[in-house]
């Protein structure tokens, strides 16, 4: 019995410092809040990260939507992609006051390294835009990839971030994907034809407008 004891709490003591849980009296309920450190700072990390994206989608989109580009399917796109990273920001919010995190994000500032206007100046700034659209979704894809193995050992992070914003950041990157497949297609042969390529583009939008991708 005692052996059984000293095992049971040998492996308690392991999980603990394995899982590295900070418990504290709330007070009222729950009684204790227990979080890992380590998910609560990539949590408050990819906060910023996806206002970011959110800041970048809406940019482009702000761009496209203008009189004198007026390009309204892939504008109604980026902005809907706006919200979309905007609400994974608030879902996080919504996570760390759950756990009763404390929420200290201390100096926030943009990072205009995201918002990367060069597709303005493009020759073709609607292929540059999908373009770097398809990578932004990659990149913050994968920074949620980072916050799901930091919160590997907090089962309810974990969980929070697979599902349901990791199958919207695939099924985004999935759009996009063929998005600029379809793009390409349409604009085969054409590069040295304006007229053809404008036209290309203006279905393309249009095809983006009724929500094809």
């Amino acid at each position: 019995m005692v052996r059984l004891v000293l095992a049971v709490l040998l492996v308690l003591g392991y999980v603990a410092a394995e899982e590295d849980f900070n418990c504290q009296p709330s007070g009222s309920f729950p009684k204790t809040v227990c979080y890992t450190s380590k998910c609560a700072v990539a949590v408050k990390g990819q906060i910023q990260h996806e206002l970011n994206a959110a800041f970048g989608y809406m940019y482009m989109g702000a761009y496209f939507a203008q009189y004198a580009v007026d390009r309204p399917g892939i504008a109604k796109f980026l902005l809907e992609s706006a919200t979309e990273e905007r609400s994974h920001a608030i879902q996080m919010l919504d996570y760390l006051n759950t756990r009763g995190i404390k929420l200290n994000i201390p100096n926030y500032t943009f990072n205009n390294n995201q918002l990367n206007t060069s597709f303005v100046g493009k020759t073709r700034p609607y292929k540059a835009a999908l373009e770097q659209a398809l990578n932004m979704e990659i990149e913050v894809t994968n920074l949620i990839y980072n916050v799901v193995k930091e919160c590997g050992e907090d089962y309810h992070g974990a969980d929070v971030f697979t599902n349901p914003i990791l199958d919207e950041q695939h099924n985004g990157v999935r759009k996009l994907q063929g998005a600029v497949k379809t793009y390409a297609d349409l604009h085969l042969n054409q590069e040295n034809d304006e007229a053809a390529a404008a036209l290309a583009e203006y279905i393309f939008d249009l095809k983006m407008l009724n929500g094809q991708f």
